[in-house]
């Protein structure tokens, strides 16, 4: 089971240190596996993803940061070092993926995901695509 209440003190605390502000978080719904807690800057509003996945070592929370528009089928990874940096300290042992490595293209036949239910149904592009998918 996921731990939100830990998240949702770690986006408050995130937020204070880099200077946003928290406005909002959308839970994960039919469709979307993944919650998100929307911070607002000056610039954006980022929203901090936060799934969970398995591997062969056990399952394992996960956290990357998008653009905070995310619609089914559409979401945009986006750079916000500071806040990723903060994130890592308030949620050790966490995986936090970095916009590169989201975006990165995986290999749809390698074991780890060659039965993943994802990989198989809607053919992600990218890591980011499999880990935090929103289809209907």
């Amino acid at each position: 089971m996921r731990d939100e209440k830990a998240f949702r003190k770690a986006c408050y605390e995130a937020a204070r240190r880099t200077r946003g502000q928290v406005v909002r978080f959308v839970p994960s719904d039919v469709g979307r596996n993944f919650e998100t807690g929307e911070i607002t800057y000056d610039h954006r509003t980022a929203a901090v993803v936060w799934t969970q996945d398995w591997d062969e070592d056990g399952r394992r929370e996960i956290l990357g940061i998008a653009d905070a528009f995310i619609t089914f089928g559409t979401i945009t990874f986006v750079d916000e070092p500071g806040l990723l940096a903060v994130l890592g300290e308030l949620l050790p042992g966490r995986r936090l993926y970095s916009r590169a490595e989201l975006e990165a293209p995986i290999d749809l036949t390698a074991p780890r995901w060659k039965r993943h239910y994802v990989a198989e149904h809607w053919r992600p592009d990218s890591l980011g695509k499999i880990l935090f998918n929103c289809w209907d």
